[in-house]
C-alpha cells in the first residue's frame, strides 16, 4: 500500500502537515546528530540517553527548509510518497543575458559559472562547492545581475566585505555596509559582517540599565526588519556558516527565498551538528567544481608537491615532547628547517620564480624574514598588524617582481589577490584541511607566461608524535584530492631542471 506524506516549507521553515508517527521518526533519524561532548555527560555515562540530538521538532513537526531535499529522499527510501508544497520562487528581475555585465561573457573554460545561477533559479537554495581559484566572487555577481532583489552578501572578514562592495560598485550597482563601524543600508546591494549583525540582532542584556536596554531593543528590530526585506542571501567562504552566528542570522531572513552558499570546502567541522547547520541554513550541494577540473583547463596552474624529509633533529625535541613546545623547537626555531627554507627561496629565484613563505606564528616570520635578508634576498612580510594599503603594497611588489619572496601569515588565506607565484612553502605545519587547501591554492593562480605550473613545498616533520602526525595528515589530503595526489614528486624529481627548463 502506497503511504503519502506532504511536506510545506517556506524559505526558513518546513513542515511535515500529516500526523504520521513512522514519518516523522524518518524525518528526525534524517536530521539526527551526534551532541559534540556528549560522551563526557552523565545521561550519557549512565545509558539513559544515546548522545544524538535532531534538527527536526517533534512538537511542531519542524525543520530548516535546507534540509527539504535530504528529508524528502528520506522519506522516500521508506516507502513514501512526497507532496512538497511551496509558493513559486519569486520571478527573477535581472536580464536573461546576465554573463554581459564583464568582459568574461561566456566563456566555455568557466561555464560552471552561469550553471550555477541556473542551478539556484531553479532549487532557490544550494551550496556551490567551488574549489579555491574557481571565481567564486564573481558567480555571487552573476546570480545578483539575475536576480536584482534586495540581495544580503555576509562574510566573517572585513576584506571579503570590502572586495565585494569595490566589485558590485564597478558594475554600477548601489551597495551598502554594515560592518566595520558602517551601518549603511541600500535596497539594491548589501554587504555585511556576521559579527556586526549579530551584535545588532542580539537580546537586551538584562544587567544593562533601562535605557541601555531599550536602545538595544530599537537596534534589534531595525536590524531584524532590515534582515526581513532581504530576498537573496549569499554566504561567503560558507564553510565557516556553520557556526550558530550565520545560523541565526539567517532564521530572521524569511523572505529570503533565494541562498546562495559559496565555498570550497563544506562539512569540514569535526562537530556533527556544525556541519549540519550549514545545509539548514543554505540547502544542499547543487554543483561541485574540483580542483582537479580547473586545473585539467587550465584556470589553475598544475601543481607540483615537494616532501622534504629533514635527517638533523632540533635539540631538546623529542617524541613526546608536548604539541606547544614541539611546535616551537621543531618548527618555529628549527634552524635546520629554517635553512632549507632559505635554500628553496635562493634556488627559485636563481630561476626567476617568486616565492611566498606562508607561516602560522608571527614570530616564526620574523626569524625567516632576518635570514633572508642577511642573504641578500629581498623579502618582506606581512601580517595581522598590517593594514590592508601595505598588504596590497607587499603583494604588489611581489607581483611586478621588486621582490623575491613574500612572508605571510593566515590573512593570506583568504580574501588577497594574489599574483601569480612560482613557488609556495608551507612552512607552518598545521593539521587543519581548509587552511591547507586554502594556502595550496595561493600558488596556483594561472600562469600568463611559461609553463602553467607551481611547486608547492611541505615537510614531513618526523621526529615528534604531535608535528608528524600533523604531517602525516597534510600528505594525505593531498594524495587524496584529484589534481594533486598524481603530482606528488619523486625525491629524484627535480622541479626546476626536470620539468620547468626542460624543452
Amino acid at each position: 500500500m502506497t503511504k503519502n506524506i506532504t511536506i510545506a516549507n517556506n524559505a526558513v521553515t518546513a513542515k511535515v502537515m500529516d500526523n504520521d508517527k513512522e514519518a516523522k521518526f524518518l524525518v528526525s533519524s534524517a536530521l539526527s546528530y551526534k551532541v559534540s561532548g556528549s560522551e563526557h555527560m552523565d545521561m550519557f555515562k549512565t545509558g539513559s540517553w544515546d548522545g544524538r540530538s535532531s534538527f527536526f521538532d517533534w512538537k511542531t513537526a519542524t525543520f530548516p527548509a535546507g534540509f527539504v531535499s535530504l528529508v524528502h529522499a528520506a522519506l522516500q527510501k521508506g516507502g513514501y510518497t512526497v507532496n512538497r508544497v511551496r509558493n513559486p520562487l519569486p520571478a527573477p528581475l535581472g536580464k536573461e543575458e546576465f554573463w554581459e555585465i564583464d568582459d568574461f561573457g561566456l566563456d566555455p573554460m568557466y561555464d560552471y559559472q552561469p550553471e550555477v545561477v541556473n542551478k539556484l533559479l531553479k532549487y532557490g537554495q544550494m551550496i556551490a562547492q567551488v574549489a579555491t581559484g574557481g571565481g567564486k566572487s564573481r558567480i555571487a555577481r552573476l546570480a545578483y545581475a539575475r536576480i536584482r532583489r534586495p540581495t544580503l552578501f555576509i562574510t566573517t572578514r572585513g576584506v571579503l566585505m570590502y572586495q565585494m562592495k569595490e566589485a558590485v560598485e564597478g558594475y554600477g550597482f548601489k551597495c551598502g555596509v554594515i560592518g566595520d563601524g558602517t551601518l549603511s543600508v541600500s535596497p539594491e546591494f548589501n554587504v555585511a559582517m556576521v559579527q556586526t549583525i549579530i551584535a545588532h540582532i542580539k537580546a537586551p542584556d538584562s544587567y544593562d540599565s533601562v535605557e541601555k536596554q531599550a536602545a538595544q531593543a530599537k537596534r534589534s528590530a531595525r536590524m531584524i526588519n532590515f534582515l526581513e526585506k532581504i530576498e537573496f542571501i549569499i554566504l561567503e567562504e560558507a564553510h565557516e556558516s556553520s557556526g550558530n552566528s550565520y545560523y541565526d542570522i539567517l532564521r530572521y531572513c524569511k523572505n529570503a527565498n533565494y541562498r546562495l552558499a559559496l565555498t570550497a570546502t563544506p562539512f569540514m567541522k569535526d562537530d556533527e551538528e556544525a556541519n549540519m547547520r550549514l545545509m539548514g541554513c543554505s540547502g544542499p550541494i547543487g554543483i561541485e567544481v574540483s580542483e582537479k577540473l580547473l586545473i585539467d583547463r587550465g584556470i589553475l596552474a598544475k601543481p607540483y608537491f615537494k616532501v622534504v624529509k629533514l635527517t638533523q633533529k632540533p635539540t631538546k625535541l623529542y617524541k613526546s615532547t608536548p604539541w606547544q613546545k614541539a611546535y616551537t623547537v621543531g618548527i618555529v626555531n628549527n634552524e635546520f628547517r629554517n635553512a632549507h627554507i632559505v635554500k628553496e627561496v635562493q634556488i627559485a629565484a636563481k630561476v626567476g620564480l617568486t616565492t611566498m613563505i606562508l607561516v602560522q606564528q608571527t614570530k616564526h616570520g620574523v626569524i625567516l624574514n632576518e635570514m633572508l635578508k642577511e642573504k641578500g634576498v629581498m623579502s618582506d612580510y606581512i601580517h595581522g598588524e598590517h593594514d590592508q594599503s601595505e598588504r596590497k603594497e607587499a603583494l604588489r611588489k611581489l607581483g611586478c617582481g621588486e621582490l623575491s619572496v613574500l612572508i605571510g601569515t593566515s590573512i593570506l588565506d583568504v580574501g588577497v589577490d594574489v599574483p601569480a607565484v612560482g613557488v609556495i612553502i608551507l612552512a607552518g605545519g598545521g593539521k587543519a584541511e581548509v587552511a591547507l587547501r586554502q594556502r595550496i591554492g595561493r600558488g596556483l593562480r594561472r600562469k600568463k607566461k611559461g609553463k602553467n605550473v607551481a611547486l608547492i613545498i611541505d615537510f614531513y616533520d618526523e621526529h615528534n608524535s604531535h608535528l608528524k602526525d600533523h604531517a602525516k595528515n597534510r600528505i594525505n589530503i593531498i594524495k587524496n584530492t584529484p589534481g594533486f595526489g598524481e603530482n606528488i614528486m619523486e625525491p629524484s624529481f627535480c622541479f626546476y631542471r626536470d620539468l620547468l627548463l626542460k624543452r
